[in-house]
């Protein structure tokens, strides 16, 4: 649980420094006040990530700004302090005063989250999908980020030389080394892939039948590259070499978990072609709620953020799918209709200018 976050020179957010408890925290306010800017500032306490900015020189308060900073306090079985500052292009994160690794750090507060970006999880392309699930693979197990962040190097690599062997043949041997490395990094990683979508597919179909939505049955189904990639890394390899020649023509790795997908059908069809922009909506929370209780039933409880959760959906459908997350332990949501969550009961921020009062 949160219990405070400061922040500093972030977004369009005032100075602050704010005290939170358990439970829900609706933050209230018109367009631009600053509502989702909070949310993004404990998300990137949390993740060291943003989740509207890929490059966070676009978090700072002004344009020529060169720092900024987020901390907070975390209370769960011991009582933690992170914090994240940005500055000249350096990332910063300290755990209880100390540097460690970012596994460490990803430890400490698990979040959920649903932004109009998670809306691309089902209508958007295949990366989005693979975001979504390395963001599961990690959320049970950060020690995870590893296996992510040797095999990103490795394909890094490959493409660094695949782009160079028209000018320098003589390398090609080098290909074999490179595809030992991706096929050992590849195996792991779709591993523990395919293993969170057999445990999201059973709780996903919980939640929506606890939601009561009227949603056709939901099918999940991991599609790894290669299709044979869970036969384990000498297979991967196998193909990876197969595919060689092909790669030095193109330039371009054909082949791997970077074009993983995972394939989402709503009553035997593909949701995007089937589904509302509400009912997609619906589908969409019901997904992070899944991906929440998986990660409590880890013992990794999570803080939700929600932003703009009311957006394309009726107040029914809000209060169906509000139904499992009456359990979470610290949950916020942005909106600007406040008059659509009258009858869920916590605490009212109002922002304005970049600030938040308590709304009476």
């Amino acid at each position: 649980m949160l219990t405070r976050l400061e922040a500093r020179g972030f977004r369009n957010l005032e100075p602050l420094s704010l005290d939170f408890g358990p439970g829900f925290h609706l933050i209230l306010g018109p367009n631009g006040a600053g509502k989702t800017s909070l949310l993004e500032a404990v998300y990137l306490l949390a993740t060291t990530r943003s989740f509207r900015a890929s490059q966070l020189v676009h978090c700072a308060r002004h344009e020529g700004d060169r720092i900024f900073r987020v901390a907070g306090d975390i209370q769960t079985a011991a009582r933690s302090r992170l914090e994240f500052s940005w500055q000249d292009g350096t990332r910063n994160r300290l755990v209880n005063g100390q540097r460690g690794s970012l596994a460490e750090y990803l430890g400490v507060l698990p979040v959920v989250t649903w932004t109009m970006a998670d809306a691309e999880v089902l209508a958007g392309s295949p990366a989005e999908r693979r975001r979504f699930l390395d963001r599961g693979v990690v959320g049970r197990r950060p020690a995870a980020i590893d296996i992510l962040t040797r095999y990103r190097q490795a394909l890094q690599e490959k493409r660094r030389l695949l782009e160079q062997l028209r000018a320098t043949p003589s390398r090609r041997s080098e290909i074999e080394t490179w595809n030992l490395v991706l096929a050992a990094a590849a195996a792991e990683l779709t591993a523990q892939r395919a293993a969170y979508v057999e445990v999201l597919k059973e709780r996903l179909n919980e939640v929506l039948e606890r939601c009561e939505l009227g949603i056709p049955p939901i099918q999940l189904s991991y599609r790894p590259s290669p299709a044979s990639s869970l036969e384990g890394q000498g297979k991967i390899f196998d193909e990876l070499m197969e595919k060689a020649e092909r790669e030095i023509e193109t330039g371009s790795p054909a082949m791997g978990p970077h074009r993983d997908d995972l394939r989402i059908l709503w009553g035997g069809h593909d949701v995007r072609r089937v589904a509302s922009a509400g009912e997609r909506k619906a589908l969409g929370l019901a997904l992070q709620v899944a991906h929440g209780e998986i990660l409590s039933a880890a013992g990794r409880a999570p803080i939700y953020l929600l932003d703009d959760a009311d957006t394309e959906l009726d107040r029914q459908r809000l209060e169906a799918i509000w139904q499992p997350l009456l359990d979470a332990g610290q949950l916020f949501a942005s909106s600007n209709r406040p008059e659509i969550w009258e009858s869920i009961a916590g605490r009212r921020l109002f922002c304005e200018k970049g600030q938040f009062r308590n709304d009476t």
